[in-house]
């Protein structure tokens, strides 16, 4: 039994106490011997059969190692019997063995190693020398640091910290939790090393990277006395119902909404009850004529300088999103409302609490039970898509299985099928989910991705999980049981003829796993996510070297960005990748600043194409006009390739007004891009009735699905960053009893 081990797709045969990749062959073992001849290894060596291992580091595996040329070898037997000459020294266990090549466990050994190579890292040395601490100041403060780390005099990188750190994350952990630690041994013993002149320019950059207090930036909420009233409750239990019932009777009010969908479902809600409300988001501007008491926005647009009477912040667990984390931060934080209303699930609960507490802000915490039975199927429907029936939303993952979904419901049910995934415009999912709650429409079905869950009010009776497995960009996984949840509640809506939800899958195997997620407690999010202003970033540029890219600007305040214990500092990640894009254009700190956080999915080459276009001309300060640039086919798309580059067309329009309302003097054509939106939606709308696809299954071994359901049932949540164990217990788990044969679960 060969069993995978590690990040270098090596095996483990435990019945034979072999290592091998295929096994392998001789050719691999000669491959081995020359790899760990050129490496320079620092400790203790084993030898056996000829190769010597390394005790306690994993030997780096080298190109050779990767060519495989005897695939008929294999074949035929020789491998294997070329693998016993690849043997761990009898003396060793396995696991030792598997140790001697990845390891695994965190010792006095890997304190001591790792503390040796942060001492000795050029890369380090370079880093704190860019951020004040010349090369002669380093090697002083280092040394010392080292003998404090060991001796346990600084608690925030202990060996408990540091083992933890690398049971979550590895040795990158590790490491920027060292840097981080030294550059606060340093700052607190600043004299101690440098002259006055160097005690300076150290302690600026510092200063300016500081976010231990984010409360402090928003001195004037901090002036009054707020008072928040927390909802928390599962889907379909009318917690927002109740904090938009207030907000409509305040003076004055904003609610923010974690999807343009959102804010525009709230907009248009609240006008057709004649409360006059406007609408604030990136890409879009609308104002009612008079005096408005009401406005409905996204939640990065929320208004931090305005005095308001109540305020509502959909979606509040989403504070713990590594992406867009810091947009909840900043409006709990720093909206002036004397009465904020939060919603969102109970895994929320103890982190607000202790931000209410920090800020000495009144908390009412408001539990809402669901208001309609939400049952589990005792069968699934057998991967037979002619049990799918009138009033069924089918929830699958990616765009390719979604079309082929609808065509197999559509050919073996003769209904036709509504669709809704995250590529489609929200215009286009707004309208796809109307035609699937009116009755006399025709659409009958609706398939749907995860989009489905958040944003959409939609007349479920049933959730029909296609599959509980989903591609994240790297592997396939299960969803987590939150994701579950969340998908799951959408079946039913109390008021309607679909009073009672039911949730199935199409196979066995889901349908047990939906109902195990369904009944895993609630974990809570511990971090709030955090993000730097346009000002600190440019008062830290002015500290560092001009030649510096604005990537590496961004990498050196992640790296030494000071964080509270309750905070996390946001994802840079597309923010460096956009930044390296534009590095060769002329704009300022704050300009450029603003281009790299401009909504853009970085995975979308054409976006990025149009992107570096749209700061090439703002750089040349050229009136930039969209219908020079983009222009629609006259007919709607055949073919999913077509259909994908329109998706991107309409993303490159809305990245256009989203810049045209931050540079209104180069991106000018603000109605053309309104018309060419509305006009890109209709193709895509009219294309989602003709393109087709073939559904594909991907299969996985027995012990893989087991191995990734328990690693999807113990993720804490989709929204949060690492998990703060032990301090916090988890939730009681949701009540259930059987009703009818089937599985009901109450709030």
């Amino acid at each position: 039994m060969w069993t995978k081990f590690n990040k270098h797709s090596l095996f483990f045969n435990w019945h034979k106490n072999l290592i091998s990749r295929n096994p392998p062959t001789q050719y691999h073992i000669a491959s081995i011997e020359r790899t760990l001849d050129r490496s320079r290894l620092l400790s203790k060596r084993v030898s056996s059969n000829g190769i010597t291992f390394d005790t306690t580091r994993h030997f780096s595996t080298s190109a050779t190692f990767y060519r495989t040329q005897a695939n008929s070898n294999r074949e035929s037997g020789y491998a294997d019997r070329r693998a016993r000459n690849f043997q761990f020294p009898e003396e060793l266990s396995p696991l030792q063995a598997l140790a001697m090549l990845h390891r695994k466990e965190w010792d006095d050994s890997m304190l001591k190693e790792q503390l040796l190579q942060f001492q000795r890292n050029g890369n380090i040395r370079k880093q704190c020398g860019e951020v004040g601490i010349p090369p002669s100041v380093f090697k002083l403060a280092v040394q010392d640091f080292v003998v404090a780390v060991e001796k346990g005099e600084l608690p925030k990188c202990g060996n408990e910290v540091l083992k933890e750190a690398f049971e979550e994350s590895g040795v990158v952990r590790v490491r920027k939790l060292l840097l981080s630690s030294f550059l606060e041994y340093a700052q607190s013993n600043v004299k101690k090393y440098m002259s006055d002149e160097q005690v300076e320019l150290f302690l600026s950059i510092r200063n300016i990277s500081d976010l231990r207090f984010p409360a402090d930036w928003y001195a004037k909420a901090r002036q009054m006395n707020r008072k928040v009233i927390l909802h928390v409750g599962p889907t379909n239990s009318g917690k927002t119902y109740n904090a938009l019932r207030r907000l409509e009777s305040a003076e004055n009010g904003l609610y923010c909404g974690p999807l343009r969908l959102l804010a525009h479902e709230i907009y248009e809600r609240m006008n057709a009850k004649g409360i006059p409300c406007n609408l604030v988001t990136g890409e879009e501007r609308r104002e009612i004529p008079g005096q408005v008491r009401l406005v409905s926005s996204t939640v990065e647009m929320a208004n931090t300088k305005k005095a308001l009477d109540v305020a509502v912040i959909d979606e509040i667990q989403m504070i713990g999103d590594f992406e867009r984390g810091w947009a909840w931060t900043q409006a709990l934080l720093g909206l002036q409302a004397h009465e904020i209303h939060l919603c969102g699930d109970p895994s929320v609960i103890p982190l607000v609490k202790e931000l209410c507490e920090n800020v000495n802000d009144e908390l009412e915490i408001k539990e809402y039970k669901r208001l309609s039975p939400l049952v589990v199927s005792n069968r699934s429907l057998d991967n037979n898509f002619r049990h799918i029936r009138r009033g069924d939303a089918v929830v699958t993952f990616s765009r390719y299985q979604i079309f082929a979904v609808k065509r197999m419901i559509e050919k073996d049910t003769g209904l036709q099928c509504a669709v809704v995934y995250g590529g489609l415009p929200p215009e286009t999912r707004s309208l796809q989910a109307k035609l699937f709650n009116d009755p006399n429409s025709g659409y009958d079905v609706i398939v749907a991705s995860d989009a489905i869950g958040m944003g959409l009010n939609l007349n479920v009776k049933r959730i029909v999980f296609e599959t509980v497995k989903k591609f994240d960009g790297k592997n396939y996984r299960y969803l987590t049981p939150s994701q579950v949840k969340q998908i799951a509640g959408r079946a039913g809506r109390f008021g309607t003829a679909h009073e009672v939800g039911e949730v199935t899958a199409m196979d066995d195997g889901d349908l047990q796993y939906v109902t195990r997620a369904l009944d895993a407690a609630v974990t809570n999010i511990d971090f709030a996510g955090l993000q730097p202003n346009a000002e600190m970033v440019e008062l830290f540029a002015h500290q560092l070297p001009e030649n510096i890219s604005f990537s590496q600007l961004l990498q050196k305040f992640e790296d030494l960005a000071q964080i509270d214990g309750q905070y996390f500092l946001c994802n840079f990640r597309d923010l460096k990748i956009i930044a390296d894009r534009i590095q060769s254009v002329e704009m300022s700190i704050a300009d450029r600043y603003a281009f790299v956080t401009s909504p853009v999915n970085t995975r979308d080459e054409l976006v990025m194409a149009y992107l570096t276009k749209f700061a090439e001309m703002y750089g040349k300060k050229e009136a930039c006009h969209l219908e020079s640039l983009v222009r629609l086919p006259e007919q709607p798309p055949t073919t999913p390739e077509v259909l994908q580059d329109l998706e991107s067309a309409h993303r490159v329009i809305m990245l256009y007004l989203w810049l045209s309302y931050r540079f209104p003097d180069v991106f000018v054509s603000v109605e053309n891009a309104i018309e060419t939106k509305a006009r890109c939606e209709s193709l895509i709308h009219d294309s989602l009735q003709t393109i087709q696809f073939f559904r594909k299954r991907t299969k996985f071994s027995r012990s893989k699905m087991r191995h990734m359901e328990e690693v999807a049932l113990r993720s804490s949540t989709d929204y949060g960053h690492a998990k703060r164990k032990g301090l916090h217990k988890a939730e009681r788990r949701e009540r259930h009893r059987r009703v009818d044969g089937q599985q009901l679960y109450t709030a």
